[in-house]
């Protein structure tokens, strides 16, 4: 009970001032998960027998023979060390003998030389939207794949322009910083490493970033307004929040919920009140140090007595009241509606939890795609049968509990855009806990 009390307080859909509630949903941020190829300039430390090497060739001994002699080495392993020196760029030599070049002097200087080269720099985030380098990716939740385009924000920065992260380079260098931890042979300091360039995009995969919100329309239906839902996610959605409203506005995300229904004059369902001060309750109930001394039957039987629901709480009680329900039963006036909405497909099993689901319609195109379509989402349905139900939506639960949702058609955005939002009410039939 507890924990049901705490889903309900951290659900609570904010008041909005001047603005009323239009739904709740998941946006999707489009992030591209990129390998760069890039340049970057190495300082790498010189070995004491390259050293040494330097040092003769600085004090003018360029016989290699001569060389092995001075160090006590062998002529073959001597020439190692040469070959080396000769690939990094440090000294000029022949078959007998050696040169010091700048390069070398310089390293016998530093005691390291200094190398460019290209490498690859991985898990580089990039949002699609503004360009914008997101250094801190673990805070948020990835998805890798989205079924539903209803809600995935259309990219804005090309998927393979590396004009736009070479725009980012100064926080792609900090991700380049905080990746290098090359470490050589032991006795061998770590390695300095500094990007140079960005070269090129050589593999790039798209990914998102989850952000549930909260929609509404202000009291004139012309403005849309958001706010995240989850408040961890407030900064990031304040940096897109422009881009998000304009998507919703323009239809290219979140169309769904602006369709033209044509509506009931009235549908089954007693309007209840809602409990005026129940925010401040689960407030109460949830912040309260003295668990204990809480009365959670009393506190639920309150909940669940025959009310008006806040906004969205029917996502959270009728899963509560469907975990001690052996049958339910669904009603709804139009199939298709609930059928090809897969947000009200993907919550069925949750709602319906280990009951059997029947399901009765008033009217349907086609009753045999549209129930294809439900049990994809739910393996429980038993039944789906036509009846005269003047229900829009209405959940029966042992005929204990109704859930049901009268619509309100508003207008909103402009002349010709209307958005139907539901008010869901809960009717004690029995008393259940």
């Amino acid at each position: 009970m507890k924990n049901f009390i705490d889903k309900l307080y951290k659900n609570i859909v904010p008041i909005n001032e001047g603005y009323e509630f239009l739904f709740a949903d998941d946006v999707y941020l489009p992030v591209y998960k990129s390998s760069l190829l890039i340049t970057k300039r190495s300082v790498l430390p010189i070995s004491l027998v390259e050293e040494k090497v330097l040092q003769l060739l600085e004090a003018e001994v360029y016989e290699i023979d001569e060389m092995a002699k001075i160090l006590g080495l062998e002529r073959r392993l001597l020439d190692i060390t040469i070959a080396d020196l000769y690939t990094k760029d440090l000294i000029e030599a022949s078959a007998n003998s050696c040169r010091l070049m700048s390069q070398g002097i310089d390293a016998l200087r530093n005691l390291s030389r200094t190398e460019k080269k290209q490498d690859l720099l991985k898990y580089v985030y990039m949002d699609g939207i503004l360009g914008n380098v997101l250094t801190d990716i673990s805070n948020y939740q990835l998805v890798d794949r989205i079924y539903n385009d209803n809600c995935k924000l259309k990219p804005i920065v090309p998927i393979n322009d590396v004009t736009f992260y070479t725009k980012q380079y100064s926080a792609i260098s900090d991700i380049f910083d905080s990746e290098k931890k090359v470490v050589y042979s032991v006795g061998i300091s770590p390695v300095d490493e500094e990007l140079l360039t960005i070269d090129k995009i050589d593999n790039i995969y798209v990914e998102f970033i989850r952000i549930p919100i909260y929609a509404y329309h202000s009291n004139n239906g012309v403005d849309i307004d958001i706010i995240a839902a989850k408040p961890k996610l407030a900064n990031l959605l304040v940096t897109y929040k422009d881009v998000i409203i304009a998507q919703i506005v323009k239809k290219h995300i979140c169309k769904s919920y602006f369709k033209y229904r044509k509506l009931n004059d009235s549908y089954d369902g007693v309007i209840y009140p809602p409990i005026g001060d129940l925010s401040q309750k689960l407030r109460f109930l949830h912040f309260s140090r003295n668990k204990s001394e809480i009365d959670y039957t009393k506190a639920v039987t309150d909940i669940l007595s025959s009310r008006q629901l806040n906004y969205e709480e029917q996502n959270e009680i009728i899963p509560y009241i469907a975990k001690e329900t052996k049958k339910i039963e669904l009603y709804v006036y139009n199939l298709d509606e609930w059928a090809y909405n897969p947000k009200f497909v993907g919550s069925l099993s949750e709602y319906v939890s280990k009951a059997s689901l029947s399901i009765y319609y008033r009217e349907s195109n086609n009753p045999d795609k549209a129930l294809q379509k439900l049990k994809a989402g739910c393996k429980a349905i038993q039944v789906c049968n036509k009846i005269d139900t003047d229900y829009y939506i209405c959940w029966n639960f042992d005929d204990k509990y109704k859930i049901y949702g009268l619509p309100t058609q508003r207008k909103v955005i402009n002349d010709n855009t209307y958005s139907t939002v539901l008010s869901y009410y809960l009717e004690t039939l029995k008393v259940f806990l």
